[in-house]
Formats: C-alpha cells, structure tokens, sequence
C-alpha cells in the first residue's frame, strides 16, 4: 500500500519540532493499519482429543479446588491463606 501524504506531514515539516509529528504520524498509521480488517497471518489452531480433554481435567480440578476452599470458608466463616 504506497504511503499517502497526509497534512500532518506537511505540517510537521515545517515546524521546528517536525520529529515529534512525524512520530506521532507514524504511530497513528500504525494504529490504523491495525484495525484495518484483514487476515494478520493467525493460523487457526484445531486443538487435538488429547488437549481438550487436558485442559478439561485442569478446569475441572480448578473448579473442585475452588467449591473445596468455597465450602471450607463457608464452614469457619473466614478466608484461606492460598499463599
């Protein structure tokens, strides 16, 4: 995409702190690049059998381990030193 001049360039020319504006300019086009729809070269990852049942069994033991702790504060009526 060839590099159109925009006013700030004209204008940052011309004055004597021209670095800061064509800094400036160059990250406000980088932002709009950005957000420009598009493919940014994501491979789409297909998670295998064996890696959803992994993560599975990691939520599913976070979840055991919070209802324990839940239950166990609910039981003293006062928090857990997780520490």
């Amino acid at each position: 995409m060839p590099k159109m001049p925009s006013p700030l360039t004209r204008l940052s020319a011309s004055l004597p702190f021209s670095r800061l504006f064509r800094q400036l300019e160059e990250e406000m086009e980088t932002v709009i690049r950005v957000l420009q729809p598009g493919p940014l070269g994501i491979i789409e990852h297909k998670f295998s059998a064996e890696e959803v049942r992994e993560a599975k069994g990691a939520v599913d033991g976070a979840v055991a381990n919070w209802r324990r702790r839940n239950a166990i504060q609910e039981k003293t009526g006062r928090g857990i030193d997780v520490s």
